[in-house]
Formats: C-alpha cells, structure tokens, sequence
C-alpha cells in the first residue's frame, strides 16, 4: 500500500487515535503517582523531607536527560523505533517498582520512568501531525487524554495512598496497559517516518538556530514564564498531598483529593475553555487565564486550609497556560525556527523544577511546611509579572497570534 493511503487508512487512523489516547491516560497516570505515593515513600524508607524531595528531583533530571539525548535520536530513528525504545525504557522502571522494594529503584527509577514518560508525551504531540489531518484537535485530545489519567490517579491511588503495597499495583497495573500499548505499536500500527517535503526544505534553512532562538529579545521572558510555571504546577501536584497531611491537618486521602479536584478543572478546563481561546487568541487567553487563575492560587495558599477551594478553582484556569504557553514560544519566531525554540525553552525550564525540588525539601525541614510553600505563590506572582513584561516589552511578530 502506498505511504500515503497507508497514513490516510481509516484502520490505521482509528488504531493510531486508540494507541495515542492509551499512552497518554497511561503516561498521566504514571507522572502523578510520585506525588501521591511520596509520603508513604517516605515512611517505608525512613526518609527526611530533603530526601523525599530528592525523589521528586530526580525525575526532573530524568526529563531533562531524556530530552536532550532524545531530542537529538528522534530525528534519525524511525518514529516507530524511537517509540518502541523510550516505551521499554520506561517499561522497565515500572517492572522495578512492581516487584522489588528498594530506596535504590526508587531513586534510580525515577530518572528512567519519568524521563521517559516525559519523551513519550512529547513524542505524542510530534507524531499526531504526520497522522491527522487536524492534529490542533487531537493534540488537544490527547493532552485531555492525559489529564484523565492524572485525575485518576490521584483520585483513586489516593484512596489506598497509605500503602506501600498500593504504589507497587498501581505501577503493575500501568505496566499491564503499557505493554498493551507496545504490542499494538508493534503488531498493529503504521507511523509514518518523514515530515512533508515542504518542511524538510524550511529544516534546512535553518542556518545556526541556537543563536537565533536564544538572540530573541523574547526568549528571556519566555524561559522565566516556563520555568516559573513548572514550579507553580508540578510544586503543587507533588507536594499538595505532603502540604495537607503534614501541615493542614487532612488526612492524605482528603489531601489527595484536593490535588485530583485541581487535576479535574485542568483536565475538563482544556475542553470548555477551548472556544474563547480559539476566539481571543493565545496572548488575550493567557493574559486573562494568568491573571484569573494567580489570584484563586495565591488567595487560595495564602489561607492556608481555609484556601484549599481556591487552590482547586484555579486548576480551571491552569487548563490553558501551559498548552498556550508553548503555542506562544513559536509565535515569536520564524517558521524555520519555531520547533528548536519550543523544545530548548521548554526542555530548560526544567532546570528550574531541578533547582526547586533539590532545595524544597530542605527549606521545609528547616523553616516548616507552613513558610516553605511560599515558593508556590511566590512562583506564581513571579510568572505573571513576566507574562505581563512580556506583552508590553516585546511585539509579537507578524507571523505570531
């Protein structure tokens, strides 16, 4: 059969849609359980909070290895190879966690599984173009694909959060649906391995695209929005859970259903808030998104357990930013440079998960919980004084929103 009718099979597209939307439920399901099994992590293993704040940083080394080294493969592997591979990586982390019980995996492992699963879902969003004729639509899709399997994690291994044995089922479990999804890449897809020729032709005019992206006036504004954002979503999605059993006074499951209400409104937020976005356009969305949505977060710290319907309000307006934000880092550059300036930036904010999570847990041992998660609102404020800087100090060019 011809490339191009094989791309455009009816089979393959629905078999491609099954495969995509698995992975990312899976791959959802798989990141949030760090932060929702860390407390019982850390009572199994006897672990300081700067030791279990070393488990949440390692997984965001994990990222930024699995990023820079895969960012670098995918362009010469074939797509189905590059999948086939990252998917037996992380795989393999999940088996360890399944059927041993060592701090050791569990260090080790998050390295491997998160920054897998991270390469993964970034793999999603660069394969759904050379599947669908409206990839916006189903990447959209498939991220809310995503979010359903954080809220299900969070809602339901929250439930048995305070044991061990738990952590292990919910990973066998992922491992079961992974392998799945492995056999049906293998067995039964087709994945396309070339971008049109028309791109092939921009990729190769690109001329010294570090400098291109980094020289921007932009580009600045645009790491310290994504970075800022990291700390502000992922600080709260793996410490909450931590935050409302230690300091609040709720209990973890209480606590882990206040994460998966946040998770709720970011997973069904991408979906209602989907038209005013395609109306305002992404600056006007952000703008607003940010702006509504720091104000119920940092209210919502800022009172402590009083807040904490605050906190899960704002996750509506969390839905669109980081989705947005990464359509924004392209719209300020050239065609030719938008896919390098998208991955660098993005892969460099996490640098500053890196940096939050190896001192968070120290600065909560010593000056409590209760000033430590600070940081979150402060991030926050942080992110939407630079939003703002960067709509009035830097214009958007003719080819951006």
């Amino acid at each position: 059969m011809p490339e191009q009718n094989r791309t455009n099979n009816r089979k393959n597209r629905i078999l491609a849609a099954i495969y995509l939307s698995l992975m990312m439920v899976l791959l959802g399901m798989s990141d949030a359980m760090r932060g929702v099994f860390l407390p019982v992590m850390r009572e199994t293993y006897a672990l300081s909070q700067a030791q279990g704040s070393a488990i949440i940083m390692l997984s965001y080394l994990g990222n930024l290895i699995f990023l820079t080294v895969g960012g670098m493969l995918i362009g010469k592997w074939t797509r189905k190879k590059f999948l086939c591979v990252m998917s037996c990586f992380w795989m393999a982390a999940l088996t360890a966690y399944a059927f041993t019980k060592s701090v050791i995996v569990i260090y080790a492992g998050m390295i491997f599984s998160l920054g897998a699963s991270t390469m993964l879902s970034t793999s999603v969003n660069l394969t759904t173009p050379l599947l669908f004729l409206s990839p916006t639509l189903f990447v959209n899709l498939f991220n809310f694909a995503q979010g359903v399997g954080i809220f299900i994690s969070q809602n339901v291994g929250g439930r048995f959060s305070g044991k061990y044995s738990a952590w292990q089922h919910m990973n066998l479990i992922v491992l079961a649906g992974a392998a799945g999804c492995l056999l049906l890449l293998l067995l039964g897809l087709y994945i396309p391995d070339v971008v049109p020729a028309e791109k092939q032709d921009s990729q190769k005019k690109t001329g010294n695209p570090l400098k291109a992206v980094f020289s921007h006036p932009a580009a600045k504004y645009l790491l310290m929005i994504t970075g800022l954002y990291c700390i502000a979503e992922h600080g709260l999605q793996n410490w909450l859970v931590t935050y409302g059993s230690d300091y609040l006074g709720y209990t973890r499951e209480q606590s882990a259903k206040f994460l998966s209400y946040f998770f709720l409104g970011l997973t069904v937020g991408r979906l209602i808030l989907a038209p005013i976005v395609q109306k305002l356009g992404i600056m006007k969305s952000l703008l607003g998104a940010v702006t509504v949505g720091g104000v119920l977060y940092i209210s919502g710290i800022l009172l402590g357990r009083g807040g904490i319907g605050l906190v899960c309000a704002s996750g509506t307006m969390f839905s669109i930013l980081w989705p947005m934000t990464v359509l924004l880092i392209g719209s300020y550059y050239a065609p030719e440079h938008k896919g390098a300036a998208t991955s660098w930036i993005t892969g460099l904010a996490n640098l500053f998960d890196i940096v939050f999570n190896a001192c968070f847990g120290a600065l909560a041992q010593s000056v409590g919980f209760g000033k430590a998660i600070l940081v979150l609102p402060a991030a926050m404020l942080l992110y939407m004084v630079f939003m703002y800087l960067l709509r009035f100090r830097v214009k958007l060019p003719e080819y951006g929103d």
